[in-house]
């Protein structure tokens, strides 16, 4: 099959797909005409005269500006663009939404956000140390080997254990418990609570240590 026939035979397949080019790609049409039906290549090789595009597995060479040749990869790219076109057409159709690449209802992305913006809250509340306490072990144990202390470990369920919370509130919350252990401990508290979610590495710490 000779190269005009071949591009022939590619416009016809394309206006059978329904694919909407603003600008049929045949043979002689200009680089800016290649860009404006196909967007930007994926990549991009001149030399002298000469100039090849590259689509996935497609290229498309030109000379003085012009195409003289299009590779027949082109016909599967031009499919699969097309399908993934009316998939996208279907899925929102259906109500489906575009979040970070993944597509789902927005009632879906609504309560997704909702659970990260709780993690990220549980994040806050559990990693930054409390009235002397941390919740880094590893940190501890580096901290008290400098300062030449003992590590003093609370296990506590701070949002269901009532002894725990009754403890905190009347010892380990106090003035005079907190100044003698700012020069004799390094205070971790380690948590299991059952209202709110730990950040996945802490968990880890904890149920480690238990």
């Amino acid at each position: 099959m000779s190269i005009s026939t071949r591009l022939i035979s590619l416009c016809l397949f394309i206006a059978a797909q329904s694919v909407a080019f603003a600008i049929p790609i045949n043979s002689g049409a200009s680089y800016e005409q290649v860009i404006t039906a196909l967007g930007k290549p994926d990549g991009e090789i001149e030399a002298g005269s000469r100039k090849i595009l590259t689509y996935g597995k497609a290229q498309i060479k030109l000379q003085n500006g012009k195409i003289i040749s299009i590779s027949p990869e082109l016909d599967k790219l031009l499919v699969e663009r097309d399908a993934d076109k009316k998939s996208v057409e279907a899925k929102r159709a259906a109500g489906l939404i575009d979040y970070r690449g993944k597509w789902m209802y927005p009632s879906e992305r609504d309560a997704l956000v909702a659970s990260e913006n709780k993690q990220k809250a549980s994040l806050a509340v559990h990693s930054q140390p409390q009235s002397g306490w941390i919740t880094d072990y590893d940190q501890a144990l580096a901290t008290a080997k400098a300062q030449n202390k003992k590590v003093f470990l609370n296990f506590t369920g701070s949002d269901w254990c009532g002894w725990c919370i009754k403890l905190d509130k009347e010892v380990f919350s106090q003035k005079e418990f907190l100044d003698y252990a700012k020069d004799n401990y390094i205070l971790v508290k380690i948590d299991f609570p059952r209202r709110s979610k730990l950040p996945d590495d802490l968990n880890r710490q904890n149920e480690t240590l238990a």
